[in-house]
């Protein structure tokens, strides 16, 4: 079972000029505050998990709520000052585990736009990680990302087939008996 985890020491507000231009900020959304950021970012969210395949939203969504998983944000705080708040360019989940004796840091999710504006903000999410005491980053997501994230190499994949129901039936009567 996955710790209840913490916020990071990342600021939760940044002053628009403590961000260079054209830059995002990456935000780690404190857990009781959840309620406020989700509806804007739970499509970017459920888009990622569906494109990927990999996990279920609603769970996604459940361990954010428990405290099982973190909501970061990458917004623009120069935005904060224009009609309509602060613009949050993606969203990404991330959980905390272990295996093995060693403890890692796992992007769950991540979906958004202007990708080239937040890319280097994994590095807030790979400091959160160490101070966490993570010996190890993890993305589940598509095969893409290696492209994007060229410091992260392919540790394992994912084989699926899809099962067609009626073969088993077929299956059961062709069978030879026994």
């Amino acid at each position: 079972m996955p710790r209840t985890t913490a916020p990071s020491s990342i600021p939760s507000t940044a002053e628009p000029s403590s961000v260079p231009e054209g830059e995002c900020q990456a935000v780690c959304v404190d857990p009781a505050r959840l309620h406020e950021a989700w509806p804007r970012v739970a499509p970017l969210i459920r888009h990622a998990v569906e494109r990927g395949g990999l996990g279920d939203a609603g769970q996604l969504e459940r361990d954010l709520h428990n405290g099982s998983a973190l909501l970061w944000l990458a917004w623009d705080p120069r935005s904060a000052t224009e009609p309509g708040g602060t613009r949050i360019e993606a969203a990404a989940v991330t959980q905390l585990d272990a295996a093995n004796g060693r403890k890692f840091c796992t992007i769950a999710a991540c979906g958004g736009r202007g990708l080239k504006r937040w890319r280097a903000l994994i590095g807030a999410l790979e400091r959160f990680a160490r101070e966490e005491g993570c010996t190890s980053m993890r993305i589940y997501g598509r095969r893409g990302w290696a492209r994007v994230l060229p410091d992260y190499r392919l540790h394992s994949i994912v084989l699926e087939k899809e099962l067609d129901p009626w073969a088993a039936v077929h299956d059961r009567h062709s069978s030879p008996a026994r």
